[in-house]
């Protein structure tokens, strides 16, 4: 097993920041009630060509772990709930197995790790569909106002949960491939096929 380097953690900390910051830029649409169900899907399409960026340069177990463990800490401390770090743990520790079992040199093992990533979706939403009165009293408390919350839970009935967190892993798919078209000459160099 390779050990870190200092390269490596400077690589995990740029890029998971990176991937942090292209997330809530596609989170951003979530300011218009009636797109919050497609926050996953653009969070999944503006992240993932950074996320296959960054594969490039993991070669080793952990360095989607700390990416995981940047995205729980930021998502948990600005509100999104105690359960989206153990949550995000838990789906690092399942990428980092996929991508072992890819040799950290193939695309497509690559690809499908970010999919299952964008799972950290769910996490995000449960508040939304499984804690429905506390969360439109925590938009009230933070000045969302009512009128936003009810646009909000009306595009986002309980039965709608599956679907959101599955469109977010197809923008995770779409990102990442887009990342491929992008960052072809990255990969040839990276030895990953």
């Amino acid at each position: 097993m390779k050990k870190f380097g200092i390269r490596d953690l400077v690589n995990a900390g740029v890029f998971s920041l990176l991937t942090v910051m292209a997330t809530w830029c596609g989170g951003m649409i979530g300011f218009i009630p009636v797109l919050m169900p497609l926050v996953p899907f653009a969070c999944g399409l503006v992240s993932g060509p950074v996320f296959m960026l960054y594969s490039t340069k993991i070669d080793k177990f952990g360095m989607v772990l700390i990416m995981g463990i940047v995205f729980g800490l930021v998502f948990s401390m600005s509100g999104h709930g105690a359960i989206v770090l153990p949550a995000i743990i838990i789906l690092s520790l399942i990428c980092e197995m996929i991508l072992k079992k890819g040799g950290y040199k193939s695309i497509k093992t690559a690809r499908l790790t970010y999919m299952v990533f964008m799972l950290f979706g769910a996490a995000n939403l449960i508040p939304v569909y499984f804690a429905r009165d506390a969360f439109v009293q925590s938009l009230i408390d933070q000045d969302y106002g009512a009128e936003y919350a009810e646009k909000l839970l009306s595009v986002m009935p309980t039965w709608s949960f599956i679907p959101v967190v599955l469109v977010g892993m197809l923008g995770g798919y779409l990102g990442c491939t887009i990342g491929i078209k992008i960052l072809n000459k990255h990969f040839k160099k990276a030895g990953m096929a």
